[in-house]
């Protein structure tokens, strides 16, 4: 069958996708979101949520577009919860980084005088401070970064809740439609070729995440982007016993409203594969012990991985395709794909809509890349 033509075909219904959709939606672009299996089905549906970019967003390139973000989100699940309904979830929280050894120590505290320099409102606490602040924290803290302007959000809720705004306002969202190739004229995409027949449109947005490489081979351009498995866990302490998201030991620990305490998470190059390990398991429940010894006694409730899309210098990829008119890249967010979500779609809606090429995705270009660099697949 033939799909009727659009202005914008998305591939992949995460929260990239869906985010751009609904950017490009707002301003009354035809969209139409396909996505091979349902909205949120991969890295988007396994994150968890934490937005600390003042903590986890701080490389040259990522910190100003971060920030960017941060700013957006307020406004945006305010907008959401109102339009759709669905409750995003997006709970401010504040986050603490704890330093377990001089190293630590002397690291986190030259980040608080920096970034205080900067402006921003962060904290060195002291041990005992940590530990007024969040009691049933691990007792060999020597102290911790502290910021209180952190929050977590529920990632396939909020992705869920952008394909359903964005859908509100004409966009389609096809779930279980696989696109596998590009037809063209020229240098132009004219339709994506799916299981259910070609879709036509106007211009192609690929956002396929950790399998954006295979969609480089449709287009003829290189794009490194590799699989990051993440195993994630979650258990269950009705009150949790921290407030706070706390980083610490390589790993990180979030208390949902829920009465869930998630884990997480390890990162490691398996390919596609999704497998829970008894080593990546194993790792997760010792990090419990590490950072929240209360925690080691509450009941297991689940765990899950996701594949990250990495790329060679862990910054995301978006921009035009080399070489083509009308095909615009959007993927490698690893990390950080849901805290960039809100940034993400708003500049690339402006430059397609507007043609407004905006600073911040100057280091972002797909045109970075050297061809003849291998893909970790």
């Amino acid at each position: 069958m033939s799909e009727r033509a659009a202005d914008f075909a998305i591939v992949g219904g995460g929260a990239i996708g869906c985010g751009i959709a609904h950017a490009l939606a707002l301003e009354g672009a035809r969209v139409v979101v396909l996505e091979r299996s349902r909205v949120a089905a991969e890295a988007s549906g396994a994150a968890a949520g934490i937005l600390a970019p003042r903590v986890h967003a701080t490389a040259p390139g990522m910190f100003e577009l971060a920030m960017a973000s941060h700013r957006l989100f307020p406004e945006l699940t305010n907008a959401l919860k109102e339009e759709t309904q669905l409750d995003p979830e997006y709970v401010r929280s504040g986050v603490l980084d704890l330093a377990h050894d001089e190293d630590d120590e002397r690291a986190l505290r030259a980040k608080v005088a920096d970034q205080v320099r900067n402006g921003h409102a962060v904290q060195w606490l002291d041990a005992a401070e940590v530990h007024a602040r969040e009691p049933a924290l691990a007792r060999d803290t020597r102290g911790a970064y502290f910021d209180a302007d952190a929050y977590h959000i529920h990632p396939a809720r909020f992705t869920q809740a952008l394909a359903q705004a964005a859908a509100r306002r004409g966009a389609r969202v096809r779930v279980g439609v696989e696109a596998h190739g590009i037809r063209r004229t020229g240098s132009r995409a004219i339709a994506v070729r799916t299981n259910d027949g070609d879709v036509a449109a106007d211009h192609v947005i690929l956002a396929s995440g950790a399998w954006m490489a295979a969609c480089g081979d449709w287009i003829d351009v290189h794009v490194p982007v590799y699989p990051a498995r993440g195993q994630i866990l979650t258990v269950c302490a009705v009150p949790p016993p921290i407030r706070c998201v706390v980083f610490g030991a390589d790993a990180y620990l979030l208390p949902r409203v829920d009465g869930t305490v998630v884990v997480g998470a390890t990162v490691e190059r398996a390919g596609f594969d999704k497998s829970l390990t008894a080593g990546g398991l194993g790792w997760l429940f010792g990090v419990l012990d590490k950072l929240c010894p209360a925690l080691s006694a509450a009941p297991f409730d689940r765990a899950w991985a996701g594949l990250r899309p990495g790329s060679p210098d862990e910054l995301p990829i978006v921009g035009m395709a080399p070489g083509w008119d009308n095909v615009t890249i959007a993927t490698g967010h690893f990390r950080n794909g849901i805290m960039l979500t809100p940034i993400t779609a708003r500049l690339v809606a402006r430059h397609l809509l507007h043609g407004v090429e905006d600073p911040l995705l100057a280091p972002l270009s797909p045109q970075r890349f050297n061809p003849s660099d291998p893909i970790k697949r």
